[in-house]
């Protein structure tokens, strides 16, 4: 355990180090910061979001354009404006003024204003043309027992998951409102059996619930760090995936700072969940090994009873 820790903390700074996170971190610049009503907006029209910005920006900053026939995703963008308004004028003991007549001395005077008008912005996934600089690579291949394992995981997770085609550029996603995990089932065997456990992840730690003090950044570390946990804890099992690639650079996007001080601060969290993952994946397997020898000493009986009414 202290050899998988050590190996997940230098791992993570290491991608920090490389010329892989300079280019990402150039690239993210680049993305605009909306608000927190803008982001509801961008995730009730389009909830596989990832990077999102405007036509225009697209087309300058990343040299990437919108696909013919995509719906753009509405937000409210500030609108700055000037206006000549009429205003009562006070004294220097701050009293209006009046004049001869009793009524308050009123002038023009120009005020700035800012209001709000709906624009359009564009997913990356709804664009086509140059590469977005990433720290992640999807992780390719196939996982001995494949079949096996999948189904282990869909029989441990808390909630239930379910394979589907999904739109944009997310693999999975748990949704805490439905209680449900929902994993593209295009996905490489790898990659699949990564994101399951990364979503069974946010879903053991209660992510989204209404005890979850955690930000989105930490949520991403915890549930990514668990993933890697299990897997390199899997590999003695016989299910060799390696997600060092894929969970470095995705741990690496979501930390605050190079000191991983984010990973550090959950490791305990980390640990206690991906041993309880672990655990449960353990188990099952158990289950199904003593269910296989009960078939076969099942299936030996009936060979040895049929042998006996042959010879009768």
């Amino acid at each position: 355990m202290s050899q998988i820790q050590k190996k997940l903390e230098d791992g993570v700074r290491e991608i920090y180090s490389s010329d892989k996170y300079r280019q990402y971190i150039r690239a993210m610049s680049k993305f605009p910061k909306y608000s927190i009503n803008n982001c509801i907006l961008i995730v009730s029209q389009c909830p596989v979001a990832s990077l999102v910005c405007g036509y225009h920006t697209w087309q300058k900053e990343f040299n990437r354009t919108v696909n013919k026939g995509e719906h753009g995703i509405m937000i409210m963008a500030p609108v700055k404006g000037k206006a000549m308004v009429e205003e009562e004028q006070f004294d220097e003991n701050n009293r209006l003024i009046r004049d001869e007549n009793g009524k308050p001395v009123t002038e023009l005077v120009q005020r700035e204003y800012q209001t709000y008008r709906p624009v359009y912005v564009f997913d990356a996934s709804q664009t086509s043309g140059d590469p977005i600089p990433s720290l992640v690579s999807r992780l390719e291949g196939d996982v001995p027992s494949f079949g096996t394992l999948r189904d282990i995981l869909i029989k441990v997770s808390p909630v239930p998951i379910s394979l589907e085609e999904i739109g944009g550029s997310a693999n999975g996603y748990y949704s805490p409102s439905d209680q449900r995990i929902v994993i593209d089932q295009t996905l490489p065997q790898q990659q699949m059996i990564k994101t399951m456990i990364h979503e069974i992840s946010h879903a053991k730690l209660r992510h989204g619930s209404k005890d979850d003090k955690w930000d989105r950044n930490t949520k991403e570390v915890q549930a990514e760090s668990v993933s890697y946990w299990v897997l390199q804890m899997l590999d003695e099992a016989g299910f060799s995936i390696d997600s060092s690639d894929y969970s470095f650079g995705y741990i690496s996007g979501w930390s605050k700072d190079r000191e991983v001080s984010e990973l550090k601060e959950n490791m305990e969290i980390i640990k206690t969940t991906a041993e309880a993952i672990v655990d449960s994946i353990e188990e099952s397997l158990k289950e199904m090994k003593n269910q296989d020898i009960n078939r076969c000493d099942e299936k030996d009986r009936d060979q040895v009873h049929s042998g006996r009414s042959h010879r009768r």
